[in-house]
């Protein structure tokens, strides 16, 4: 028997909820995490505050306010561009590197990989056509007040917004 729509939304949010809460750990609250894999995992020329807020779908201001703990912290640092006097380069600190070992989202990945590939690959299908499905129905009702610029941007399988 498949399962209500409704009941399947409040596990999803329960998943959330608990994964969200992990993510305050290390000193760091989510926005932080979220900013540190982008810095280890973005090419050299996204390494800077306006891609980082594009990706995330955020203002530069609040991207700069992260970035800006996370330089106090010592978990990332500054580089200025080798072309561009004006650009800043930001790079993880090897701090950052090892804090980054403790990502909080572990917990999430170990769980999906626990499960059976085939339960795996309906999940992966299964979300990505969710989020598709949301995004669009955002995209055709227009950004709602208060969104932050490209809050309505695409996602990838893994999270990532797409520019």
């Amino acid at each position: 028997m498949r399962p209500s729509a409704r009941a399947t939304a409040e596990v999803m949010a329960q998943v959330l909820r608990t994964t969200a809460s992990l993510a305050f750990t290390d000193g760091l609250n989510p926005a932080q995490w979220a900013a540190l894999r982008y810095f280890a995992q973005a090419n050299a020329s996204a390494c800077n505050v306006v891609a980082f807020a594009r990706h995330h779908g955020t203002t530069k201001g609040t991207a700069s306010q992260t970035i800006a703990a996370l330089l106090k912290k010592d978990l990332l640092e500054r580089h200025p561009s080798e072309t561009d006097r004006r650009s800043i380069r930001l790079t993880l600190t090897a701090r950052g590197r090892t804090t980054l070992a403790n990502d909080p989202l572990n917990e999430l990945v170990a769980a999906i990989d626990g499960l059976a590939p085939a339960q795996h690959g309906a999940l992966a299908a299964g979300l990505d056509e969710l989020l598709r499905t949301l995004l669009s129905r955002r995209t055709q009702s227009g950004a709602r007040a208060g969104d932050p610029p490209g809050a309505s941007g695409h996602a990838d399988r893994n999270g990532a917004a797409a520019d």
